[in-house]
């Protein structure tokens, strides 16, 4: 939470019309099942910062199925089908990893932001909106998400593999926040 009290993505026009949208589709429910959810439904300008991610049985990995075309750009290539244990590496990884499950074992939408050592110019800054997603039962099975970059790039884009590889992953932190006001719940810093 800002120190206004406000909720900390408003002034973000893609992860505001994301969460406006997740929160349509609940319809009193905790949370939309993925059958509710359809990314065509959302403006074409928020289509290429999509993701959705479901858990590996028996890991603490994700599997991503769809990758957001800015995710590719940024990344320098489509992980579509790929798991965050194929893609990252060290203290990223398990960065990840923990907001995943949070947002899954709460099913509770949670909002991260971290910086990366993006090369000797710079650093690059990110923020993600992470919603969880029933898959025909009444607990989160997948995670639908939108991240940004307010920052420009200081440079060429880089793999996320190569990024999480060469200690590039600088801080991160995430908030869980409550599925009606979106407002944080509580606070948990790397």
């Amino acid at each position: 939470m800002g120190d206004d009290g406000q909720v900390l993505f408003t002034d973000d026009p893609t992860l505001s019309a994301v969460a406006r949208y997740w929160a349509a589709r609940r319809r009193g429910q905790p949370m939309p099942d993925r059958t509710d959810i359809d990314p065509l439904h959302l403006p074409p300008s928020v289509w290429p910062n999509l993701l959705l991610t479901e858990p590996v049985a028996g890991s603490s990995a994700a599997r991503y199925r769809l990758v957001g075309t800015a995710h590719v750009e940024r990344y320098t290539f489509d992980f579509t089908g790929r798991t965050t244990a194929e893609i990252m590496q060290g203290s990223y990884r398990d960065y990840m990893e923990r907001i995943y499950a949070t947002t899954l074992q709460e099913g509770v939408p949670v909002y991260s932001e971290s910086v990366f050592r993006w090369d000797a110019s710079g650093y690059a800054f990110t923020r993600r909106l992470m919603l969880p997603l029933r898959h025909g039962g009444p607990s989160a099975a997948l995670v639908f998400s939108a991240q940004v970059w307010p920052s420009e790039l200081p440079v060429h884009p880089r793999s996320i593999t190569d990024l999480s590889g060469t200690g590039g992953f600088r801080d991160g932190f995430f908030i869980a926040l409550d599925p009606d006001t979106f407002l944080p719940r509580d606070t948990r810093d790397l």
